[in-house]
């Protein structure tokens, strides 16, 4: 039911709406990254990455499906369709990076990485 959501909004969109729904989503991308880049730990940055990654996986296939260059596989876009337990997922990782972004450890990365090799 959800696998051409992204053409519906399209039709009622038009260009101007899938252009901006492809800049925000492009904007959460792009902060995703930089708050990896920023993480003061390895597990800080590969959880954010994690995340990035989810997301752009899903968004690519979603709009590979739509265009046709992908078998319809049922996979839900972020935040547009209706998903159920997908939605609380990736607001609860959302969550998550937002907390390890604000309230990160207060080691550094190198300090980590010494403490670990030993």
């Amino acid at each position: 039911q959800t696998d051409f959501i992204f053409a519906a909004y399209a039709e009622e969109w038009g260009f101007f709406g899938v252009a901006l729904a492809l800049a925000l989503y492009a904007t959460l991308l792009a902060r995703l990254f930089a708050i990896a880049r920023r993480a003061s730990t390895n597990f800080d940055a590969f959880f954010t990455l994690g995340v990035a990654i989810l997301f752009l996986a899903h968004i690519v296939i979603h709009i590979g499906i739509n265009v046709g260059l992908l078998p319809v596989t049922g996979t839900t876009t972020p935040f547009m369709s209706y998903g159920g337990s997908h939605i609380v997922m990736e607001f609860a990782a959302l969550g998550i990076v937002t907390a390890l972004a604000r309230y990160g450890r207060s080691v550094p990365r190198q300090q980590a990485v010494r403490e670990y090799e030993g």
